[in-house]
């Protein structure tokens, strides 16, 4: 299981996956910090108590991206990262952060890696040593950046509750897994490694004793297929997420089962939106957008489900009131002195008998 300060640490919480590249507003480019501050602010409201995001770690393929072109790295690009990091401490917040991804959406992912390097099959991403050492050396570039508002590594911040080696990789082969996954072990020893796949239960991160986190997606939701899958991962040694459920599918009924199941470490929807800079909300069609307190009947069914789910399983814990200063930065004693008061760092370790 995973424990913080010696106890249990079982959460809920969302995906906000644009957080460190956004495709939703003037096309792919940053989010502005007022829609990042308001998000992480929401997240909160409805008791989250971490938040998985794509692009804090997965940025690969254009202009604004931490990685333009290969062997290229855009410093620029670790702005709002930085601040999301930073701001996520303020609330409480702990991240999930994938390093690379399966599909070659706007931010890129192992496909672009490929690319680059003129595999013909993408896969060959898993066994070419040139991809293998790209992949490592773009973690590195990330989990070694320095935060200014912090002051911290991103490697040694307890915000990052996990660095995933990729969202939804399908074909991981085990060494695949093996390798990196003690890469990144030894690079930031003191946060848990997550990896899954898109659908099932992944053989590789089940199986590898560099994993600490297996992380299942379903959509929809399934509470009796949630069950199956968290006694083959939990029977392992391993820790069980639902890194991604659709939202719409979460009833009542299923988070008070989720809740009471021990085994079942963490669990988060896809996806939640906030405000938009001028009035309203982002809008992003997927049929999972989460909206607080919600646009229509059924939304706010889900929103209440969700926002239930993530105080019964944290066990009605009393998180950190909301802040109500001003927004960070990036320069200034008197800010790092605020950000760190009252929120002592503490190390999020995972306790799992490897098989």
């Amino acid at each position: 299981m995973l424990t913080l300060q010696g106890e249990p640490f079982r959460f809920a919480g969302t995906n906000l996956y644009w957080l460190g590249l956004d495709e939703n507003v003037r096309g792919t480019d940053h989010p502005t910090y007022f829609r990042i501050d308001d998000a992480l602010k929401t997240a909160r409201i409805m008791n989250a108590s971490v938040v998985r995001s794509h692009t804090l770690g997965t940025s690969l393929g254009c202009a604004p991206c931490i990685q333009p072109g290969p062997g290229k790295f855009n410093n620029d690009a670790f702005a709002p990262i930085d601040y999301t990091i930073a701001r996520a401490r303020a609330y409480g917040l702990r991240l999930i952060v994938p390093l690379t991804d399966q599909w070659g959406y706007y931010h890129g992912g192992y496909p672009t890696t490929a690319k680059w390097l003129g595999l013909k099959d993408p896969e060959d991403f898993y066994t070419d040593p040139r991809a293998k050492a790209a992949y490592k050396e773009y973690s590195r570039q990330v989990l070694n950046h320095r935060n200014p508002y912090t002051g911290l590594r991103y490697k040694d911040d307890p915000t990052v509750m996990s660095w995933e080696l990729g969202n939804e990789l399908n074909g991981m082969t085990r060494d695949w897994v093996d390798e990196m996954g003690a890469y990144l072990g030894k690079l930031a020893p003191r946060q848990p490694i997550s990896v899954g796949r898109q659908q099932g239960v992944d053989t590789a991160a089940l199986t590898s004793p560099e994993v600490d986190i297996v992380d299942v997606h379903y959509y929809p939701s399934s509470v009796l297929t949630m069950a199956a899958a968290t006694a083959r991962v939990t029977g392992r040694g391993k820790v069980y997420l639902a890194g991604e459920h659709g939202s719409d599918s979460l009833t009542a009924a299923d988070a008070l089962a989720l809740a009471d199941d021990p085994n079942v470490t963490g669990v988060l929807s896809w996806s939640l939106f906030g405000h938009a800079d001028d009035h309203g909300y982002v809008r992003h069609d997927d049929g999972f957008t989460l909206h607080y307190p919600g646009d229509t009947a059924a939304m706010r069914t889900d929103v209440l489900a969700n926002a239930a789910l993530a105080k019964m399983i944290g066990g009605q814990r009393r998180l950190p009131a909301l802040p109500v200063t001003p927004p960070l930065k990036r320069t200034g004693r008197h800010d790092l002195d605020r950000l760190h008061h009252g929120h002592r760092l503490t190390r999020l370790t995972c306790r799992a008998q490897q098989p």
